[in-house]
């Protein structure tokens, strides 16, 4: 599904403000505003790849070993310089690809603002003509009231 855009929402909030009863309140995850390119689908791929456990604890695992191993091994007496510039060279990518998720969860983040929003409007147009109604029946209490008091011959049925 295409994310809302400005003049869907705007739409959406004027039926709100006009028929807020006829509302009905929408539920927006992430999936209701994933993108439908072939970027967007590797996008977040590459997003649930780099945001997972199991991928930090693999480093985290490779890491152990590589220290342990280099010497024991003897591949690498000296741990510290190539392991750090191996664990280096994929920052760029990894940088780029949080700036990415970041967006992607702005924009599930607007989405959800934005049918909260029309929410919001269609209840606080509810509440305005629920505070209408208790003022007419307010005027219709205290016009019975001074028929009461005066005694007048409508009260008495």
């Amino acid at each position: 599904m295409a994310e809302p855009t400005v003049s869907g929402s705007a739409a959406e909030m004027a039926r709100a403000k006009q028929a807020p009863h006829l509302h009905e309140p929408r539920l927006v995850t992430s999936r209701d505003v994933a993108g439908e390119s072939v970027l967007d689908r590797i996008a977040d791929v590459v997003n649930r790849l780099i945001g997972s456990m199991w991928l930090f604890v693999g480093i985290s695992t490779g890491i152990v070993l590589w220290l342990f191993a280099g010497n024991i091994v003897g591949f690498d007496k000296t741990p510290w310089p190539l392991l750090l510039t191996l664990l280096n060279l994929p920052q760029l990518s990894i940088m780029i690809s949080l700036q990415v998720s970041a967006n992607r969860a702005q924009a599930a983040s607007d989405a959800r603002a934005l049918a909260d929003h029309a929410t919001l409007v269609a209840l606080h147009e509810l509440a305005k003509k629920q505070v209408e109604i208790l003022d007419g029946q307010n005027k219709v209490l205290e016009i019975l009231r001074r028929a009461v008091a005066t005694g007048s011959p409508e009260a008495q049925v």
